[in-house]
Protein backbone atom coordinates (compact mmCIF):
# COMPACT_ATOMS: atom_id res chain seq x y z
CA UNK A 1 0.00 0.00 0.00
CA UNK A 2 2.32 2.91 0.83
CA UNK A 3 4.43 1.54 -2.07
CA UNK A 4 1.25 2.00 -4.38
CA UNK A 5 0.37 5.78 -2.78
CA UNK A 6 4.41 6.64 -3.54
CA UNK A 7 4.08 5.59 -7.18
CA UNK A 8 0.93 8.04 -7.03
CA UNK A 9 2.43 10.83 -5.34
CA UNK A 10 5.46 10.48 -7.86
CA UNK A 11 2.96 10.39 -10.82
CA UNK A 12 1.00 13.15 -10.12
CA UNK A 13 4.39 15.62 -8.62
CA UNK A 14 5.49 14.64 -12.38
CA UNK A 15 2.00 15.64 -13.77
CA UNK A 16 1.76 18.71 -12.31
CA UNK A 17 5.08 19.66 -12.15
CA UNK A 18 5.49 20.89 -15.62
CA UNK A 19 4.30 24.15 -14.74
CA UNK A 20 3.89 25.65 -11.97
CA UNK A 21 2.85 29.79 -11.15
CA UNK A 22 2.68 31.90 -8.07
CA UNK A 23 0.41 34.98 -8.82
CA UNK A 24 -0.99 37.38 -6.75
CA UNK A 25 -4.80 35.37 -7.56
CA UNK A 26 -5.08 32.55 -5.00
CA UNK A 27 -8.34 30.98 -7.13
CA UNK A 28 -6.26 31.27 -10.10
CA UNK A 29 -2.44 29.57 -8.71
CA UNK A 30 -5.41 26.86 -7.31
CA UNK A 31 -6.94 26.09 -10.65
CA UNK A 32 -3.92 26.41 -12.98
CA UNK A 33 -1.50 24.59 -10.59
CA UNK A 34 -3.39 21.38 -9.35
CA UNK A 35 -7.64 21.50 -10.66
CA UNK A 36 -7.25 22.52 -13.95
CA UNK A 37 -4.84 20.58 -15.37
CA UNK A 38 -6.00 17.33 -12.95
CA UNK A 39 -9.17 17.58 -14.69
CA UNK A 40 -6.82 18.06 -18.28
CA UNK A 41 -5.35 14.52 -17.71
CA UNK A 42 -8.79 13.07 -17.19
CA UNK A 43 -10.66 14.66 -20.02
CA UNK A 44 -7.48 13.06 -22.08
CA UNK A 45 -7.96 9.86 -20.80
CA UNK A 46 -11.24 9.22 -21.47
CA UNK A 47 -12.64 12.00 -23.98
CA UNK A 48 -16.37 11.47 -23.97
CA UNK A 49 -16.58 7.54 -23.34
CA UNK A 50 -16.87 7.97 -19.71
CA UNK A 51 -19.54 10.05 -18.73
CA UNK A 52 -22.69 10.36 -16.70
CA UNK A 53 -23.49 12.70 -19.68
CA UNK A 54 -22.61 11.25 -22.15
CA UNK A 55 -23.14 7.58 -24.03
CA UNK A 56 -19.86 6.51 -24.08
CA UNK A 57 -17.60 3.51 -25.88
CA UNK A 58 -21.04 1.55 -25.97
CA UNK A 59 -23.12 4.04 -28.40
CA UNK A 60 -20.99 7.21 -29.10
CA UNK A 61 -17.53 6.28 -29.21
CA UNK A 62 -14.39 8.86 -29.15
CA UNK A 63 -14.46 12.18 -30.69
CA UNK A 64 -12.17 13.11 -33.19
CA UNK A 65 -12.45 17.03 -32.68
CA UNK A 66 -12.71 16.29 -28.95
CA UNK A 67 -9.83 14.01 -28.61
CA UNK A 68 -7.74 16.21 -30.87
CA UNK A 69 -8.01 19.26 -28.33
CA UNK A 70 -8.03 17.72 -24.88
CA UNK A 71 -4.12 16.37 -26.01
CA UNK A 72 -3.26 20.34 -26.02
CA UNK A 73 -4.29 20.30 -22.55
CA UNK A 74 -1.98 17.28 -21.47
CA UNK A 75 0.97 17.37 -24.34
CA UNK A 76 3.33 19.37 -21.78
CA UNK A 77 2.73 16.77 -18.83
CA UNK A 78 2.67 13.32 -20.89
CA UNK A 79 3.99 14.34 -24.60
CA UNK A 80 4.57 9.99 -24.79
CA UNK A 81 0.80 9.29 -24.58
CA UNK A 82 0.40 12.08 -26.61
CA UNK A 83 2.13 10.82 -29.59
CA UNK A 84 0.42 7.56 -28.85
CA UNK A 85 -2.85 9.14 -29.51
CA UNK A 86 -2.11 11.49 -32.05
CA UNK A 87 -1.35 8.60 -34.05
CA UNK A 88 -4.18 7.03 -33.66
CA UNK A 89 -6.27 9.68 -34.62
CA UNK A 90 -4.32 10.45 -37.63
CA UNK A 91 -5.06 6.57 -38.85
CA UNK A 92 -9.41 7.39 -38.87
CA UNK A 93 -8.68 10.62 -41.22
CA UNK A 94 -10.39 9.88 -44.97
CA UNK A 95 -7.93 10.14 -47.93
CA UNK A 96 -9.31 13.46 -48.98
CA UNK A 97 -8.19 15.10 -45.53
CA UNK A 98 -11.82 15.22 -43.62
CA UNK A 99 -12.01 13.04 -40.67
CA UNK A 100 -14.14 10.39 -38.91
CA UNK A 101 -16.10 12.53 -36.30
CA UNK A 102 -16.65 9.11 -33.84
CA UNK A 103 -14.97 5.93 -34.14
CA UNK A 104 -14.71 2.74 -31.28
CA UNK A 105 -11.34 2.72 -29.96
CA UNK A 106 -11.12 -0.73 -29.22
CA UNK A 107 -12.07 -1.46 -33.02
CA UNK A 108 -10.28 1.60 -34.52
CA UNK A 109 -13.93 1.80 -36.47
CA UNK A 110 -15.83 4.91 -37.42
CA UNK A 111 -19.09 5.18 -35.45
CA UNK A 112 -21.05 5.98 -38.62
CA UNK A 113 -24.45 4.81 -36.68
CA UNK A 114 -24.34 8.21 -34.24
CA UNK A 115 -22.77 10.36 -37.16
CA UNK A 116 -26.30 12.41 -37.06
CA UNK A 117 -25.80 12.80 -40.74
CA UNK A 118 -28.50 15.33 -42.50
CA UNK A 119 -29.58 13.60 -45.97
CA UNK A 120 -26.21 12.76 -47.51
CA UNK A 121 -23.83 15.06 -45.42
CA UNK A 122 -21.48 13.07 -43.28
CA UNK A 123 -18.66 15.35 -42.70
CA UNK A 124 -18.52 17.74 -39.88
CA UNK A 125 -16.14 20.53 -41.21
CA UNK A 126 -13.97 20.84 -38.21
CA UNK A 127 -12.57 17.52 -37.40
CA UNK A 128 -9.85 17.48 -39.27
CA UNK A 129 -8.84 20.98 -38.62
CA UNK A 130 -8.19 20.32 -35.40
CA UNK A 131 -5.87 17.67 -35.77
CA UNK A 132 -3.48 20.39 -37.29
CA UNK A 133 -3.46 22.22 -34.38
CA UNK A 134 -3.19 19.22 -32.19
CA UNK A 135 0.07 17.93 -33.90
CA UNK A 136 1.53 21.48 -34.35
CA UNK A 137 0.55 21.64 -30.39
CA UNK A 138 2.47 18.27 -29.50
CA UNK A 139 6.01 19.31 -32.40
CA UNK A 140 6.46 22.78 -30.54
CA UNK A 141 6.33 21.21 -27.01
CA UNK A 142 9.09 18.38 -27.45
CA UNK A 143 10.84 19.34 -31.06
CA UNK A 144 10.40 15.56 -32.22
CA UNK A 145 10.04 16.67 -35.78
CA UNK A 146 10.89 13.02 -36.68
CA UNK A 147 6.90 12.38 -35.62
CA UNK A 148 6.07 13.99 -39.28
CA UNK A 149 7.66 11.42 -41.18
CA UNK A 150 5.91 8.31 -39.15
CA UNK A 151 3.83 6.49 -41.88
CA UNK A 152 -0.23 5.78 -40.54
CA UNK A 153 -2.90 4.82 -42.43
CA UNK A 154 -5.86 6.96 -44.01
CA UNK A 155 -9.28 5.25 -42.83
CA UNK A 156 -11.69 2.97 -45.29
CA UNK A 157 -14.08 1.07 -44.15
CA UNK A 158 -13.94 -0.85 -47.48
CA UNK A 159 -10.56 -1.90 -46.92
CA UNK A 160 -9.07 -4.17 -44.16
CA UNK A 161 -6.40 -2.09 -42.37
CA UNK A 162 -3.29 -3.86 -43.59
CA UNK A 163 -4.42 -2.62 -47.01
CA UNK A 164 -5.12 1.05 -46.10
CA UNK A 165 -3.17 4.06 -47.67
CA UNK A 166 -0.15 5.16 -45.66
CA UNK A 167 1.44 7.87 -45.91
CA UNK A 168 3.62 10.54 -43.53
CA UNK A 169 1.50 12.24 -41.11
CA UNK A 170 2.85 15.50 -42.40
CA UNK A 171 0.90 14.31 -45.53
CA UNK A 172 -1.98 13.78 -43.26
CA UNK A 173 -1.81 17.54 -42.43
CA UNK A 174 -1.63 18.87 -46.01
CA UNK A 175 -4.58 17.00 -46.78
CA UNK A 176 -6.58 18.29 -44.00
CA UNK A 177 -5.65 21.81 -45.53
CA UNK A 178 -6.68 21.01 -48.81
CA UNK A 179 -10.33 19.32 -47.48
CA UNK A 180 -11.69 22.99 -46.46
CA UNK A 181 -10.01 25.02 -49.31
CA UNK A 182 -11.54 22.67 -52.24
CA UNK A 183 -15.17 22.54 -50.40
CA UNK A 184 -16.43 26.51 -50.31
CA UNK A 185 -19.56 27.63 -50.71
CA UNK A 186 -20.86 30.86 -52.87
CA UNK A 187 -18.31 32.97 -50.92
CA UNK A 188 -15.91 30.92 -50.98
CA UNK A 189 -15.76 29.72 -47.50
CA UNK A 190 -15.38 26.20 -46.07
CA UNK A 191 -18.84 24.67 -46.12
CA UNK A 192 -20.18 23.62 -42.67
CA UNK A 193 -21.33 20.15 -43.61
CA UNK A 194 -23.31 18.36 -41.03
CA UNK A 195 -22.00 21.06 -38.44
CA UNK A 196 -18.53 22.30 -36.86
CA UNK A 197 -17.75 23.20 -33.39
CA UNK A 198 -21.43 23.75 -32.85
CA UNK A 199 -22.72 20.57 -33.37
CA UNK A 200 -26.57 22.15 -33.09
CA UNK A 201 -26.30 23.73 -35.92
CA UNK A 202 -27.58 21.88 -38.55
CA UNK A 203 -28.07 23.75 -41.89
CA UNK A 204 -29.22 22.03 -45.30
CA UNK A 205 -27.45 22.17 -48.69
CA UNK A 206 -24.44 23.66 -49.20
CA UNK A 207 -23.84 26.31 -45.95
CA UNK A 208 -20.99 28.03 -44.96
CA UNK A 209 -19.32 28.17 -42.17
CA UNK A 210 -17.32 31.54 -40.33
CA UNK A 211 -16.33 29.08 -37.37
CA UNK A 212 -14.39 26.69 -40.41
CA UNK A 213 -12.72 29.64 -42.43
CA UNK A 214 -10.61 30.97 -38.79
CA UNK A 215 -9.90 27.55 -38.05
CA UNK A 216 -9.22 26.97 -41.16
CA UNK A 217 -6.78 30.06 -41.13
CA UNK A 218 -5.49 29.38 -37.29
CA UNK A 219 -4.32 25.82 -38.77
CA UNK A 220 -2.67 27.88 -41.81
CA UNK A 221 -0.52 29.94 -39.50
CA UNK A 222 0.64 26.58 -37.51
CA UNK A 223 1.42 25.14 -40.73
CA UNK A 224 3.12 27.96 -42.11
CA UNK A 225 5.47 28.42 -38.66
CA UNK A 226 6.71 24.47 -39.30
CA UNK A 227 6.78 24.40 -42.63
CA UNK A 228 9.33 27.54 -42.26
CA UNK A 229 11.19 26.04 -39.53
CA UNK A 230 11.67 22.90 -41.68
CA UNK A 231 13.17 25.19 -44.72
CA UNK A 232 10.38 24.45 -46.60
CA UNK A 233 9.67 27.86 -47.81
CA UNK A 234 8.22 27.23 -50.81
CA UNK A 235 5.04 25.38 -49.51
CA UNK A 236 5.06 28.06 -46.73
CA UNK A 237 4.90 30.78 -49.08
CA UNK A 238 1.90 28.92 -50.96
CA UNK A 239 -0.07 28.52 -47.39
CA UNK A 240 0.79 32.26 -47.18
CA UNK A 241 -1.21 32.86 -50.38
CA UNK A 242 -4.37 30.94 -49.10
CA UNK A 243 -4.67 32.45 -45.88
CA UNK A 244 -4.66 36.01 -47.29
CA UNK A 245 -7.03 35.00 -49.78
CA UNK A 246 -9.37 33.11 -47.08
CA UNK A 247 -8.98 36.95 -45.08
CA UNK A 248 -10.15 38.75 -47.79
CA UNK A 249 -13.13 36.30 -48.28
CA UNK A 250 -13.95 36.78 -44.56
CA UNK A 251 -13.14 40.19 -44.25
CA UNK A 252 -15.60 41.22 -47.69
CA UNK A 253 -18.39 38.76 -46.77
CA UNK A 254 -19.03 38.43 -43.06
CA UNK A 255 -18.08 41.75 -41.59
CA UNK A 256 -21.58 42.93 -40.07
CA UNK A 257 -20.83 46.63 -39.16
CA UNK A 258 -20.12 45.62 -35.34
CA UNK A 259 -19.64 41.78 -35.56
CA UNK A 260 -18.73 39.28 -37.65
CA UNK A 261 -21.65 36.99 -38.95
CA UNK A 262 -21.33 33.59 -37.94
CA UNK A 263 -22.66 31.45 -40.81
CA UNK A 264 -24.19 31.82 -44.52
CA UNK A 265 -27.14 29.60 -45.71
CA UNK A 266 -26.70 28.09 -48.90
CA UNK A 267 -28.81 31.08 -50.30
CA UNK A 268 -26.52 33.29 -49.05
CA UNK A 269 -29.03 34.75 -45.72
CA UNK A 270 -26.12 35.39 -42.64
CA UNK A 271 -26.99 34.38 -39.23
CA UNK A 272 -25.73 35.86 -36.62
CA UNK A 273 -26.29 39.07 -37.78
CA UNK A 274 -28.04 42.65 -37.30
CA UNK A 275 -30.61 41.38 -39.51
CA UNK A 276 -31.65 38.24 -37.80
CA UNK A 277 -34.41 38.78 -34.77
CA UNK A 278 -32.86 35.85 -32.40
CA UNK A 279 -29.36 34.53 -33.00
CA UNK A 280 -28.29 38.06 -33.84
CA UNK A 281 -24.09 38.02 -32.56
CA UNK A 282 -22.09 34.45 -31.73
CA UNK A 283 -18.92 34.40 -29.45
CA UNK A 284 -17.50 32.57 -32.00
CA UNK A 285 -17.70 34.55 -34.80
CA UNK A 286 -15.92 37.63 -32.93
CA UNK A 287 -13.15 35.15 -31.50
CA UNK A 288 -11.63 32.91 -34.23
CA UNK A 289 -11.21 35.74 -36.97
CA UNK A 290 -8.66 37.24 -34.10
CA UNK A 291 -7.35 34.08 -33.08
CA UNK A 292 -6.86 33.02 -36.99
CA UNK A 293 -5.17 36.99 -37.12
CA UNK A 294 -7.84 37.73 -40.31
CA UNK A 295 -9.62 40.50 -38.02
CA UNK A 296 -7.79 44.04 -38.30
CA UNK A 297 -7.20 45.60 -34.96
CA UNK A 298 -9.86 47.77 -35.55
CA UNK A 299 -12.28 45.23 -36.28
CA UNK A 300 -10.73 42.71 -33.31
CA UNK A 301 -11.47 45.40 -31.06
CA UNK A 302 -15.40 46.15 -32.28
CA UNK A 303 -16.22 42.44 -32.34
CA UNK A 304 -14.97 42.07 -28.95
CA UNK A 305 -16.57 45.03 -27.43
CA UNK A 306 -19.40 43.50 -29.10
CA UNK A 307 -19.38 40.38 -27.20
CA UNK A 308 -18.70 42.05 -23.97
CA UNK A 309 -21.73 44.17 -24.38
CA UNK A 310 -24.06 41.77 -25.74
CA UNK A 311 -22.99 38.74 -24.22
CA UNK A 312 -21.40 38.72 -21.41
CA UNK A 313 -22.45 38.11 -17.87
CA UNK A 314 -21.78 37.49 -14.40
CA UNK A 315 -21.48 33.95 -15.07
CA UNK A 316 -19.32 33.79 -18.05
CA UNK A 317 -19.96 34.75 -21.65
CA UNK A 318 -23.31 33.45 -23.58
CA UNK A 319 -22.67 31.60 -26.73
CA UNK A 320 -24.90 33.40 -28.89
CA UNK A 321 -27.89 35.75 -28.36
CA UNK A 322 -30.74 36.32 -28.29
CA UNK A 323 -31.74 32.95 -27.81
CA UNK A 324 -33.97 31.05 -30.57
CA UNK A 325 -37.90 30.80 -28.92
CA UNK A 326 -39.74 28.26 -31.06
CA UNK A 327 -37.99 25.38 -33.15
CA UNK A 328 -37.18 25.85 -36.53
CA UNK A 329 -35.92 23.10 -38.46
CA UNK A 330 -33.71 24.47 -41.21
CA UNK A 331 -31.77 25.71 -37.76
CA UNK A 332 -31.70 22.34 -36.16
CA UNK A 333 -30.97 21.24 -32.56
CA UNK A 334 -29.65 24.96 -31.49
CA UNK A 335 -33.65 25.60 -31.30
CA UNK A 336 -34.64 22.79 -29.52
CA UNK A 337 -33.03 23.78 -26.23
CA UNK A 338 -34.89 27.34 -24.03
CA UNK A 339 -33.43 30.38 -24.22
CA UNK A 340 -30.55 30.08 -22.43
CA UNK A 341 -29.82 27.02 -22.03
CA UNK A 342 -26.86 25.04 -23.41
CA UNK A 343 -26.23 26.35 -27.35
CA UNK A 344 -29.36 28.56 -27.75
CA UNK A 345 -27.95 31.65 -25.69
CA UNK A 346 -26.39 29.32 -22.90
CA UNK A 347 -22.82 29.93 -21.46
CA UNK A 348 -20.93 27.41 -23.38
CA UNK A 349 -17.63 27.47 -21.52
CA UNK A 350 -15.76 26.32 -24.04
CA UNK A 351 -15.86 28.53 -25.98
CA UNK A 352 -14.77 31.18 -23.15
CA UNK A 353 -11.41 30.73 -23.15
CA UNK A 354 -11.29 31.38 -26.99
CA UNK A 355 -12.03 35.34 -26.10
CA UNK A 356 -9.67 35.17 -23.27
CA UNK A 357 -6.84 34.23 -25.83
CA UNK A 358 -8.25 37.19 -28.21
CA UNK A 359 -7.85 39.77 -25.82
CA UNK A 360 -4.72 39.19 -24.92
CA UNK A 361 -3.66 39.25 -28.46
CA UNK A 362 -4.98 42.68 -28.13
CA UNK A 363 -3.52 42.89 -24.93
CA UNK A 364 -6.58 43.89 -22.86
CA UNK A 365 -5.25 41.60 -19.36
CA UNK A 366 -8.11 43.01 -17.56
CA UNK A 367 -10.96 41.84 -19.25
CA UNK A 368 -9.30 38.53 -19.88
CA UNK A 369 -8.74 37.88 -16.47
CA UNK A 370 -12.23 39.23 -15.57
CA UNK A 371 -13.16 36.53 -18.26
CA UNK A 372 -11.02 33.89 -16.34
CA UNK A 373 -12.36 34.82 -12.73
CA UNK A 374 -16.20 34.31 -14.49
CA UNK A 375 -15.84 30.75 -14.78
CA UNK A 376 -13.17 29.80 -12.77
CA UNK A 377 -15.03 27.28 -10.31
CA UNK A 378 -12.52 27.64 -7.37
CA UNK A 379 -13.92 31.36 -7.17
CA UNK A 380 -18.01 30.07 -6.91
CA UNK A 381 -17.40 29.02 -3.55
CA UNK A 382 -20.38 31.45 -2.65
CA UNK A 383 -22.43 30.48 -5.53
CA UNK A 384 -21.85 27.15 -5.24
CA UNK A 385 -26.00 26.33 -4.15
CA UNK A 386 -26.80 27.87 -7.37
CA UNK A 387 -24.07 26.62 -9.31
CA UNK A 388 -24.45 22.78 -8.31
CA UNK A 389 -21.10 21.89 -9.61
CA UNK A 390 -17.56 20.90 -8.05
CA UNK A 391 -15.94 23.96 -7.30
CA UNK A 392 -12.34 21.93 -8.76
CA UNK A 393 -13.41 21.72 -12.39
CA UNK A 394 -15.24 22.46 -15.45
CA UNK A 395 -18.74 22.52 -16.65
CA UNK A 396 -19.78 21.48 -19.65
CA UNK A 397 -22.36 25.46 -19.66
CA UNK A 398 -23.99 27.29 -17.43
CA UNK A 399 -27.87 28.52 -18.01
CA UNK A 400 -27.62 31.84 -19.67
CA UNK A 401 -29.24 35.21 -18.15
CA UNK A 402 -32.56 34.10 -20.40
CA UNK A 403 -33.04 30.90 -18.30
CA UNK A 404 -34.34 30.80 -15.18
CA UNK A 405 -31.91 29.31 -13.82
CA UNK A 406 -29.39 31.31 -14.59
CA UNK A 407 -25.68 30.50 -13.11
CA UNK A 408 -26.74 26.83 -12.54
CA UNK A 409 -23.92 24.10 -14.19
CA UNK A 410 -23.66 21.19 -16.03
CA UNK A 411 -21.93 18.80 -17.62
CA UNK A 412 -18.94 18.40 -15.22
CA UNK A 413 -15.69 17.25 -15.90
CA UNK A 414 -15.32 15.76 -19.83
CA UNK A 415 -15.68 18.83 -21.14
CA UNK A 416 -12.93 20.85 -23.73
CA UNK A 417 -13.22 23.76 -21.39
CA UNK A 418 -10.64 21.78 -19.38
CA UNK A 419 -8.09 22.08 -22.54
CA UNK A 420 -8.51 25.36 -23.81
CA UNK A 421 -8.81 27.25 -20.41
CA UNK A 422 -5.47 25.74 -19.36
CA UNK A 423 -4.05 26.75 -22.36
CA UNK A 424 -5.60 30.53 -22.41
CA UNK A 425 -4.08 31.08 -18.32
CA UNK A 426 -0.86 28.97 -18.79
CA UNK A 427 0.35 30.39 -22.60
CA UNK A 428 -1.89 33.72 -22.98
CA UNK A 429 -2.53 35.40 -19.50
CA UNK A 430 0.72 33.63 -18.00
CA UNK A 431 1.93 34.00 -21.64
CA UNK A 432 4.58 30.88 -21.41
CA UNK A 433 4.37 29.06 -24.40
CA UNK A 434 6.18 26.91 -26.69
CA UNK A 435 7.47 27.55 -30.27
CA UNK A 436 9.49 25.68 -32.62
CA UNK A 437 12.56 28.32 -31.88
CA UNK A 438 12.23 28.27 -27.89
CA UNK A 439 9.95 29.41 -25.18
CA UNK A 440 8.29 32.40 -25.62
CA UNK A 441 7.74 35.12 -22.54
CA UNK A 442 4.73 37.25 -23.48
CA UNK A 443 2.29 37.51 -20.31
CA UNK A 444 -1.16 39.83 -20.24
CA UNK A 445 -2.08 39.89 -16.84
CA UNK A 446 -4.06 42.50 -14.72
CA UNK A 447 -2.17 46.10 -14.38
CA UNK A 448 -2.40 45.15 -10.81
CA UNK A 449 -0.29 42.41 -11.11
CA UNK A 450 2.98 43.24 -10.08
CA UNK A 451 5.34 40.14 -10.00
CA UNK A 452 4.84 37.15 -10.32
CA UNK A 453 6.51 33.41 -11.17
CA UNK A 454 6.44 30.35 -13.39
CA UNK A 455 8.29 27.55 -13.12
CA UNK A 456 7.88 25.65 -16.52
CA UNK A 457 9.83 22.51 -17.74
CA UNK A 458 10.34 22.63 -21.38
CA UNK A 459 12.38 20.09 -23.48
CA UNK A 460 14.02 18.17 -20.67
CA UNK A 461 15.29 21.64 -19.18
CA UNK A 462 13.70 23.82 -16.06
CA UNK A 463 12.74 27.56 -16.67
CA UNK A 464 12.18 29.48 -13.48
CA UNK A 465 10.91 32.71 -14.54
CA UNK A 466 10.28 35.73 -12.80
CA UNK A 467 8.09 38.29 -14.20
CA UNK A 468 8.14 42.15 -12.70
CA UNK A 469 5.70 44.70 -13.70
CA UNK A 470 6.75 48.10 -12.45
CA UNK A 471 4.97 49.80 -14.74
CA UNK A 472 1.55 48.48 -13.86
CA UNK A 473 1.20 47.44 -18.06
CA UNK A 474 -1.31 44.49 -19.10
CA UNK A 475 1.27 43.34 -21.79
CA UNK A 476 5.12 43.94 -23.67
CA UNK A 477 8.43 42.95 -22.58
CA UNK A 478 10.81 45.55 -21.67
CA UNK A 479 13.72 43.11 -20.80
CA UNK A 480 14.29 39.83 -21.03
CA UNK A 481 17.53 38.15 -19.04
CA UNK A 482 18.58 34.61 -18.87
CA UNK A 483 20.71 33.36 -16.76
CA UNK A 484 21.53 36.76 -16.02
CA UNK A 485 22.36 38.09 -19.73
CA UNK A 486 20.11 40.25 -21.21
CA UNK A 487 18.44 38.62 -24.96
CA UNK A 488 16.88 40.31 -27.55
CA UNK A 489 13.22 39.82 -28.07
CA UNK A 490 11.44 37.50 -26.39
CA UNK A 491 11.92 33.81 -27.36
CA UNK A 492 14.16 32.02 -24.65
CA UNK A 493 15.82 29.15 -26.71
CA UNK A 494 15.84 25.51 -25.73
CA UNK A 495 18.32 24.61 -23.20
CA UNK A 496 20.01 21.07 -22.82
CA UNK A 497 18.05 18.57 -21.25
CA UNK A 498 18.37 18.44 -17.25
CA UNK A 499 20.25 22.00 -17.04
CA UNK A 500 18.07 24.72 -14.96
CA UNK A 501 17.66 27.77 -16.29
CA UNK A 502 16.94 31.44 -14.66
CA UNK A 503 15.26 33.77 -16.78
CA UNK A 504 13.91 37.71 -15.87
CA UNK A 505 11.36 39.91 -17.13
CA UNK A 506 10.53 42.98 -16.71
CA UNK A 507 7.02 44.21 -18.81
CA UNK A 508 6.86 48.04 -19.99
CA UNK A 509 5.28 49.97 -22.52
CA UNK A 510 6.06 47.97 -25.84
CA UNK A 511 3.52 47.15 -29.16
CA UNK A 512 2.44 43.54 -28.56
CA UNK A 513 4.14 40.35 -29.15
CA UNK A 514 2.07 38.83 -32.20
CA UNK A 515 0.96 35.25 -31.21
Amino acid sequence: MDESFAKLKAFWDHYLGQLQCQTPDAAFDSMVNIHNPRQCHTTFNWSRSLSLYQLGYGARGMGFRDSTQDVMGAVASIPNEAKVLLRKLMSVQNPDGSAMHQFFPLTMEANEGDSREEGTKHTYGDDHLWGVLAVCAYIKETGDYGFLDEATTYYDKCLPVEQREQAPILDHLLRAMNYPKENVGQHGLPLLGFADWNDTVNLPGDAESLFNANLYGTALRELIALLRHLGKDESADAFEKDWQVMRERVNTHAWDGAWYVRYFKENGEPIGSKSNEEGKIFTNGQSWPVISGFASEERAKTALDSVNEHLNTLNGIQLSGPGYTRYDPEKGGVTSYPPGAKENGGIFLHSNPWVMIAETMLGNGDRAFQYYNQINPAAKNDSIDSYEIEPYCYAQNILGDEHPQFGLGRNSWLSGTASWTYQAATQYILGVRPSHEGLIIDPCVPKAWDQFMVVRKFRGATYRIQIRNPEQVCKGIAELKVDGVPIEGNCVPPAPSGTSISVEAIMGSVAPVPA
